[in-house]
């Protein structure tokens, strides 16, 4: 059977949008105050109106420190002062990510390349407003005296992963909540003191909201039901000790149905390091790790620091995308993948030891496709050939496919994980 080439296949025209359609770009200021300090809790109730263009959720504000010259501001500077992301939907919890800060700052740093880090240094508040910054640079932030600024950067969630626009015309009330984080745990301790207060103000949640016109909307509520798939993080920690040596089994109770992929994260607890916002090697190149699932392991042989290490970083970009794929470069350098327990770090030069695992069956976008711990929990299986200097928090990172069910007749959404 013969066909034209897509080059010469022409068409006697293209389909359009409803002439009443339009789109507007919505702030959303928060509901419970205009100005937060430490430990605080921002509320954004978003418009019960169109269609919510997911790719196009950020968040924006001003900051002022109280603070002596010098204080480093740990990770990607934007996330630094949220510990937690919670999203309701109406009165259900679709999604809370503790230590989100350190979320994202994993999720910059293994989706940005130095370049593109560089690119958007201004608003997400890399290395200072004063100076060109080096390749080495690009992480954390030295500020001036009681400095104030402000960043902004998108908002990673359950909301900006979805797949299709979410309609806010027929959903229950959706709500993003941001918890603050202590300024002991946003700062570098041991270079200069930490400063004594932060306000956030003109905390602003943005968004492009989409109307399409009544009759759209109506076709949409008539449907009855339906769903729409995205994605989000789960983040747990559990404790090993220092001295720690030989095989360390740490046991996670994630319950999710489809796991894409997992990431270990190692935090440093050295007084001279930067804390939840270094990953270093605690096998310090002598062991290895994997994941069990089910009573099955990922990757079958375990990822040996000592055989190869360089085969960790691979297997990072493999949990992150194809290997294969010339921009799956991250933003992770020798010195920084190199870190191990004990080191001393700085904020511009941190931890990277991230341990990556693909767990995917099958990459695809359109279905559930990774695999299930709800009917067991995680289990992570560190070999330790070398007994560890410090205490660490062990984070497991897992990124998940969830479906948001939403009910237009009854008016009730659900999500399934």
């Amino acid at each position: 059977m013969s066909a034209l080439p897509v080059q010469v296949a022409y068409t006697t025209g293209a389909p359009s949008l409803p002439p009443n359609a339009a789109s507007h770009d919505v702030v959303i200021r928060s509901s419970n105050g205009s100005t937060f300090g430490e430990n605080a809790t921002i509320v954004f109730d978003l418009n019960s109106a169109g269609f919510i263009d997911p790719a196009s959720l950020y968040i924006r504000y001003k900051y002022a420190f109280t603070n002596l010259a010098s204080a480093e501001l740990k990770g990607t500077p934007v996330y630094t002062p949220f510990q937690r992301l919670s999203v309701f939907c109406g009165s259900q919890q679709l999604e809370s990510i503790s230590q989100y800060n350190q979320v994202a700052n994993m999720i910059v740093n293994l989706n940005y390349d130095i370049a593109q880090k560089y690119g958007v240094q201004s608003c997400f508040g890399y290395k200072d407003s004063t100076s060109v910054p080096n390749n080495e640079e690009l992480d954390g932030r030295v500020l001036t005296v009681n400095e104030t600024g402000s960043f902004s950067a998108p908002l990673p969630c359950i909301l900006s992963n979805s797949e299709k626009y979410l309609p806010a015309f027929a959903m229950p009330q959706l709500r993003v909540e941001l918890g603050t984080d202590t300024l002991s745990n946003m700062f570098k301790t041991n270079v200069v003191a930490v400063p004594t207060g932060m306000v956030l103000s003109n905390v602003e949640l943005c968004y492009k909201q989409i109307d399409l016109g009544a009759e759209v909307e109506a076709m949409v509520r008539a449907s009855g039901m339906t769903h729409i798939k995205t994605q989000s993080l789960l983040n747990s920690a559990s404790l090993l000790p220092a001295g720690s040596v030989g095989m360390a089994s740490i046991v996670y109770n994630s319950r999710v149905a489809s796991i894409k992929s997992a990431f270990l994260l190692f935090a440093n607890s050295t007084a001279t390091s930067c804390g939840e916002y270094d990953s270093v090697d605690i096998t310090k190149g002598n062991g290895s790790v994997n994941i069990t699932i089910a009573g099955k392991s990922y990757p079958q042989t375990p990822l040996n620091t000592a055989q190869n290490k360089a085969g960790v970083l691979q297997a990072l970009r493999g949990a992150v995308g194809s290997v294969f794929d010339k921009t799956n470069s991250m933003s992770i350098n020798s010195v920084e993948f190199n870190r191990i327990d004990g080191d001393a770090t700085t904020v511009s030069a941190c931890g990277k030891f991230i341990v990556g695992i693909d767990t995917e069956v099958i990459d695809s976008d359109y279905i559930m496709s990774g695999v299930s711990s709800q009917n067991s929990s995680i289990t992570a299986n560190i070999q330790l050939g070398t007994a560890t200097t410090d205490s660490h928090n062990v984070h497991l990172v897992i990124a998940y496919d969830a479906l948001l069910e939403l009910d237009f007749t009854s008016g009730q959404a659900n999500l399934k994980m």
